[in-house]
C-alpha cells in the first residue's frame, strides 16, 4: 500500500517537474536563436529548409542535433531517476547517491542547450531550397542575410508569414487562407 502511494507520488512528481521545466525552457530557448532570421521558409513559412552553409557548419549542425538529442533524453530519463534515488534513500537513509543522482541533471541540461545554440548557428545561414514549396534562394553571404531579412508577421492560426516591403500589399496565410493587410515594416 505505501508502495503503491510513493509510486504514484512519484509519478506526479516527475509529470509536474517535466511539466513545470517545458513551460520554462521552451520560451527560453526560442529566444535564445542569436539572430532575427527565422528557421522557416521565406515564402511559405514551412519547416524543412536546406541552407548555405560551409560544410563545417553542417557537420556543426549534426553533431549539434546529435548533443541536443543526447541532453534531451538525459535530462528526460535522469529526473525520473533522481525521483527515485531521493526517495530511496529518504526510506533507506543513505543521501550519498540521492545527490550523486542529483548531479547528473545540470550536466544534461548544460549539454541540451550547447546543442540548442549549435542549432541556431547553422540556422542563421540564408536558405538555399524550401522542402515544402520548393523554392530556392541565390548563394548570399551570412551578414548579407541577417541584415536584409523582413520581419515577420503571425497570422492568428499561428503560420509566420514574411512581411514585404512594398506598401498596400495583402498577406494570404497558406495554412487557414486568411488575408491580412501587411503591417507596415518598422524603421522604413
Amino acid at each position: 500500500m505505501l508502495s503503491a502511494f510513493l509510486q504514484s507520488m512519484a509519478t506526479k512528481l516527475v509529470e509536474e517537474i517535466l511539466k513545470r521545466l517545458v513551460e520554462w525552457l521552451a520560451p527560453k530557448a526560442l529566444r535564445s536563436v542569436p539572430h532575427p532570421a527565422s528557421p522557416t521558409c521565406p515564402r511559405c513559412g514551412g519547416y524543412g529548409v536546406a541552407r548555405w552553409a560551409p560544410g563545417r557548419v553542417r557537420l556543426l549542425f549534426v553533431l549539434s542535433l546529435l548533443v541536443f538529442t543526447w541532453g534531451f533524453a538525459g535530462l528526460l530519463l535522469g529526473v525520473p531517476v533522481v525521483v527515485l534515488t531521493v526517495v530511496g534513500a529518504v526510506l533507506s537513509g543513505a543521501m550519498l547517491p540521492a545527490l550523486l543522482a542529483l548531479l547528473g541533471l545540470p550536466f544534461f541540461a548544460t549539454v541540451m542547450i550547447a546543442g540548442a545554440f549549435g542549432l541556431a548557428y547553422y540556422h542563421s545561414y540564408p536558405p538555399k531550397r524550401c522542402h515544402r514549396c520548393h523554392g530556392s534562394w541565390p548563394d548570399r553571404e551570412r551578414d548579407e542575410y541577417l541584415r536584409s531579412t523582413q520581419p515577420v508577421f503571425t497570422c492568428g492560426c499561428g503560420q509566420r508569414l514574411r512581411v514585404p516591403r512594398a506598401a498596400g500589399v495583402r498577406l494570404r496565410c497558406p495554412r487557414c487562407g486568411a488575408e491580412h493587410a501587411a503591417p507596415a515594416p518598422a524603421g522604413r
